[in-house]
């Protein structure tokens, strides 16, 4: 009895033997499995990250793709319109030079009567005025000034003309190398008066010549159109002689 028993003992002793060492397999078995479960995981899970990444770098290309198409479309109307303007400045290059075919020969022609006024004109300021024709004549063949400058010149100097018959000065002035005070009212009458005051006279039109003038009521209203282009006396009506043919 107690033989059967030990063998019962030892068999029972060897059968855990076995199972405790096929427990200890499968906890193996188990433990790395979880291990390689954990692996597998980790694997996943940075395949997820990188499938985040990728699909974050996709989503921002995409946008970034638009964004190019509405750009690049946009740049094409810029293109466009660009390639209109070119042609209107071709054309507008065009007609400017046509426009200056046109205007140089006008510009000529307007410094040509210039001249011809002063010349028949009055002689009053005439250095000062034959100077001015001749500045015009020498801009008109200068390459450093533009076409627009000069045409702005011309009409300045056109300008001063016209401002001559709408206002009266006073300056000085010689005849045959001496000097007198002149009185200028507009474009109507020219007057001299010696600086000493005793000599007087008035610009003839119609004989273009200086006349003497002897009376003594109108040297004293030439004395009194002096002052007043000189502002030192208020505006008064002259008496004066304009185209008369006896001398006064």
């Amino acid at each position: 009895m107690n033989w059967v028993l030990k063998i019962g003992f030892f068999s029972i002793l060897f059968i855990s033997s076995i199972m405790a060492d096929e427990i200890d397999k499968s906890m193996n078995i188990i433990e790395n499995t979880n291990n390689k479960l954990k692996t597998y995981q980790k694997k996943i899970d940075n395949l997820d990250e990188k499938t985040q990444e990728i699909l974050s770098v996709y989503k921002y290309t995409n946008a970034e793709l638009k964004n190019s198409r509405i750009y690049n479309n946009q740049l094409r109307k810029i293109l466009s319109s660009q390639e209109n303007e070119l042609k209107n400045i071709d054309q507008q290059l065009i007609d400017i030079e046509n426009t200056q075919k046109n205007i140089f020969p006008l510009m000529l022609k307007m410094v040509e009567s210039l001249e011809q006024l002063v010349k028949m004109d009055m002689p009053f300021l005439l250095e000062e005025r034959t100077n001015r024709i001749e500045k015009l004549k020498t801009s008109l063949d200068k390459s450093d000034i533009k076409t627009a400058e000069k045409y702005r010149i011309i009409l300045e100097a056109f300008k001063i003309e016209y401002d001559y018959s709408n206002n009266i000065e006073t300056y000085q002035d010689k005849i045959d190398n001496k000097t007198y005070n002149f009185l200028r009212l507009g474009r109507t009458a020219l007057y001299y008066q010696s600086l000493d005051l005793k000599e007087y006279g008035y610009w003839n039109k119609q004989t273009k010549s200086w006349v003497k003038i002897d009376n003594s009521d109108a040297k004293s209203n030439i004395r009194k159109g002096i002052k007043i282009a000189k502002k030192h006396q208020n505006v008064d009506l002259l008496n004066l002689p304009f185209l008369t043919k006896k001398g006064m």
